[in-house]
């Protein structure tokens, strides 16, 4: 799960920014793991003393841990029970997109085939590190190609992919294995997504050469970034995926969560 946040930082823990940071981090942790179903609803975390030690935090860090996630609606104190993960209801109505796992977010299946032209270690320029929402002189295996359906010649999207260079051993399995590159990094270094940022917008190209797909000058395009991240928050993915305008359509279906 998480990694410990280390005794050698409680010495300043005093400090308020120190503090903050450190029960934070538990906070990010634990919500990551209810929100995942680690801890299923109706179901106990952790006892105080056991969280004391995974995280290796003063016991009054990890109260205003769970302090925080009691105001998050997302655990309740119960006699007997200790701190139990809630149903979130109240008076105030919410909608959801219905989502049973990652792959439901694709706008295509994880049996397509991907075509990956080139794959090679990039550092991150100013450019870059603002495209990712990362830091400048970060390291990533960039992928850029084609994705397939099957049977067919044309391509559903073009596909530019930057892989943590912690994860970069992924690249062995390109071509080998079809489905998503965040599942490659789920089953060849143990870790598991914990969340998804999704972003649509339309960029204009200037010339055909900006795209590997069949356009025109001054063409539209549709593009679709994810942001893969770990339990623990850590940036694992981040992937580009871009459609002609003409060509793309999304739709979704919210439901009313009763309370």
């Amino acid at each position: 799960m998480s990694r410990k946040v280390g005794r050698a930082d409680e010495a300043s823990e005093g400090q308020p920014n120190t503090r903050d940071s450190l029960y934070k981090l538990v906070v990010r942790a634990l919500r990551a793991e209810i929100l995942t179903g680690i801890y299923p609803i109706g179901t106990a975390i952790p006892s105080e003393s056991q969280l004391v030690s995974r995280f290796g935090v003063s016991r009054h860090t990890i109260r205003e841990a769970l302090r925080q996630l009691r105001e998050l609606g997302l655990v309740e104190s119960r006699q007997g029970f200790g701190t139990v993960v809630t149903q979130p209801s109240g008076a105030q109505q919410h909608y959801v997109h219905r989502v049973d796992s990652i792959s439901d977010l694709h706008d295509f299946g994880v049996e397509s085939k991907y075509s990956a032209d080139t794959a090679h270690i990039v550092k991150s320029d100013e450019a870059l590190a603002s495209r990712l929402g990362q830091e400048v002189g970060s390291s990533w295996l960039r992928i850029e190609g084609l994705r397939f359906a099957p049977g067919r010649e044309d391509s559903l999207c073009e596909v530019e992919i930057f892989v943590a260079s912690q994860f970069a051993g992924v690249g062995r399995l390109l071509g080998q294995r079809a489905g998503p590159v965040y599942s490659l990094i789920e089953m060849i270094y143990g870790e598991k997504i914990g969340e998804v940022d999704q972003t649509i917008r339309a960029i204009k190209l200037k010339s055909r050469e900006e795209s590997r797909l069949n356009v025109a000058d001054d063409d539209t395009l549709v593009e679709i970034k994810r942001t893969y991240r770990l339990l623990d928050g850590t940036v694992a993915e981040v992937t580009f995926n871009r459609y002609l305008a003409d060509s793309f359509s999304m739709s979704m279906n919210l439901k009313r969560v009763r309370g």
